[in-house]
């Protein structure tokens, strides 16, 4: 009879095999039916350049190896001037530098082959670590769960540093931690192999050390992952280790700015004269250059721009846990419970130090990122998080119970499976899953209002109302309307609520929505404006009015937002009730609004 451990060593093998097999075979352009932008526009066609140009100059052969994959350009590519007037690629080249050997022999399968390697290794030392004080079937339960009852799966399929900088982070971790709770469990014993000497050596540490160096020049605010490593040593006394471990993170930090700067002329690859491209590329026409395209897009001013008051901290922290589009209590459940499981058991300093790392990195997102936090509006969830997330995994003491991990699991199924089923609808429409019931009661993440997924509609985001100067923009939350085919004004979708958030640059006096119904008798319309809530009943084709003073809403700098929900009682087809209509869209009630400002 096979051992546990022989059990569990081949269940991870065969997972490795599973997504190696995923990746070596899958028909990538096909399975994402549209071209890759933004972040992941970029990065692959920075790895690409790197694979077979060993450079991080942008070409016209860049270009041209995209087209030959995608029909359409890299659109939100990021570029920037850097010395002797070249064009360079603006983002961090650490997952590039890493993926480029596997993109060089497997072409765009590599990135997978890579992440294949990834997954493989976070496996294996969350087993090791978990076996310490576990049998080997709940070890492997728990490094799966962590991984798979998660959001943070989904990532493995995105060409970008996300998963990458997910392992990267488990990796220090794991080599800072596992000396730790091996002494705890078996005392100083000497080794028996290399590996294990390795890992109960300083060596370690300074390797952690050494990967801390690259997650920050890949994210800056990994920076926090040196917290607990340096301040557990000098609490052990270590001075002279301490010393030596910061001066391991500066080097390694050093080895890549340093490349930055000699390759590009610039340390910051995201300052200078940095732009992003859509629909014209440089180098696509001798017409189009880097000076006569794009949109500029530099980090230059940033704290200016983007930094709100310190009240809008408390108003992310809520939404950071408890969001419909990013809270981690709902896509990322371990984490919670990991955090949970910390204040209810037994406690070292090391766990500490981890939470301690761990809010303050939460804290930097949501005040340097306060609209942004979640990684973009075409993100899935909070890929930021991704830096965090390991983090939580070595928080609470490694005690498991199976409660825990079913627990996991039932809370996975009811948010989030129809993410893990379908991760590619859910990637190229971020927004999908959080359209019905149980997310459309959970608060909207207001402060992120130009970077929530339901942007990535065209037809959902930032539409006109009212009239110039008096306008506004409504951003619809759900599908529950019929796209705009009416130059005034909108119709919602049958019976069904159609929600949405009004933007002005103004204090509102009054809103008046404008009602007319569709072919139903006797059709109550209910409105919703913040708290406040109205009705009115309407007879076929019947047009009504209904005024709110909404007052100030959710004030943000120079924007004010305001909660909407219309819903019609009685929805109609009106090319099945009438002869001669040829309307065949799903009518509710159609709204006009009219924006009266405070003078």
């Amino acid at each position: 009879m096979l051992s546990e451990k022989r059990i569990v060593f081949s269940a991870i093998i065969l997972i490795f095999l599973f997504f190696l097999g995923f990746s070596l075979f899958i028909n990538y352009p096909a399975l994402q039916e549209h071209p890759i932008f933004a972040d992941e526009a970029i990065y692959y066609t920075m790895s690409k350049s790197l694979a077979h140009d060993g450079d991080l100059i942008y070409t016209k052969k860049d270009l041209i190896r995209y087209y030959r994959v995608f029909p359409t350009g890299p659109a939100g590519i990021f570029l920037k001037k850097g010395k002797e007037n070249k064009i360079f690629f603006a983002k961090s080249f650490a997952y590039s530098l890493f993926a480029a050997p596997f993109v060089r022999i497997f072409d765009y399968n590599g990135f997978f082959i890579f992440h294949s390697l990834l997954l493989l290794l976070m496996l294996l030392m969350g087993y090791a670590y978990f076996s310490l004080f576990n049998k080997p079937i709940l070890s492997l339960f728990s490094i799966l769960t962590f991984l798979f009852a998660s959001v943070a799966i989904v990532y493995f399929i995105w060409i970008g540093p996300d998963f990458f900088n997910m392992f990267l982070v488990f990796t220090v971790l794991f080599l800072w931690l596992y000396k730790h709770k091996q002494h705890e469990k078996y005392g100083r014993e000497e080794s028996r192999n290399t590996l294990q000497a390795f890992l109960q050596s300083d060596w370690s540490d300074y390797c952690a050390c050494f990967l801390i160096g690259v997650a920050v020049f890949s994210k800056p605010p990994n920076i926090i992952l040196a917290g607990p490593l340096v301040l557990h040593t000098l609490v052990k006394k270590k001075y002279l280790k301490s010393l030596l471990m910061i001066l391991v993170i500066l080097i390694a930090s050093a080895i890549f700015w340093g490349t930055n700067l000699v390759a590009t002329g610039d340390w910051n690859y995201q300052g200078g004269e940095r732009k992003t491209f859509y629909e014209n590329y440089p180098f696509e026409k001798e017409s189009m250059t880097f000076d006569s395209t794009g949109w500029k897009m530099s980090s230059d001013k940033y704290f200016g721009e983007h930094i709100l008051p310190p009240k809008f901290i408390f108003y992310n922290l809520f939404y950071y846990f408890w969001g419909r589009f990013t809270g981690i209590t709902w896509y990322f459940f371990p984490a919670f419970l990991s955090l949970i499981l910390f204040f209810f058991r037994r406690r070292k300093v090391y766990q500490w130090f981890i939470l301690g790392a761990l809010a303050l990195e939460i804290l930097i997102y949501i005040t340097l990122m306060p609209d942004n936090y979640n990684g973009g509006g075409g993100a899935l969830v909070n890929r930021y998080f991704l830096n965090i997330y390991p983090l939580f995994f070595f928080l609470p003491s490694l005690k498991k119970g199976f409660n825990e991990i079913a627990l996991s699991w039932i809370v996975a199924s009811l948010f989030i499976s129809q993410i893990l089923i379908n991760p590619y609808l859910s990637s190229r429409f971020p927004a999908i899953h959080a359209k019905k019931f149980p997310f459309k009661i959970l608060p909207v993440e207001l402060t992120l209002i130009n970077n929530i997924p339901t942007n990535t509609d065209a037809h959902a985001f930032r539409q006109e109302v009212g009239n110039p100067p008096n306008h506004g923009w409504l951003h619809f939350l759900d599908d529950n309307f019929n796209p705009r085919a009416e130059p005034r004004g909108f119709w919602t979708k049958g019976h069904h609520s159609a929600e949405m958030i009004l933007k002005t640059y103004y204090p509102v006096k009054e809103l008046n929505f404008h009602l007319l119904n569709n072919p139903r008798m006797r059709n109550e319309v209910t409105v919703k404006v913040g708290g406040s809530k109205k009705k009115i009943v309407l007879n076929r084709n019947q047009r009504g009015t209904l005024s709110f003073s909404p007052g100030k809403g959710f004030q943000m700098q120079s924007v004010y937002l305001h909660r909407i929900t219309i819903k019609a009682s009685k929805g109609s087809i009106p090319f099945f009730e009438i002869e001669e209509s040829e309307e065949r869209r799903f009518l509710g009630v159609f709204f006009e609004l009219e924006i009266i400002p405070e003078k």
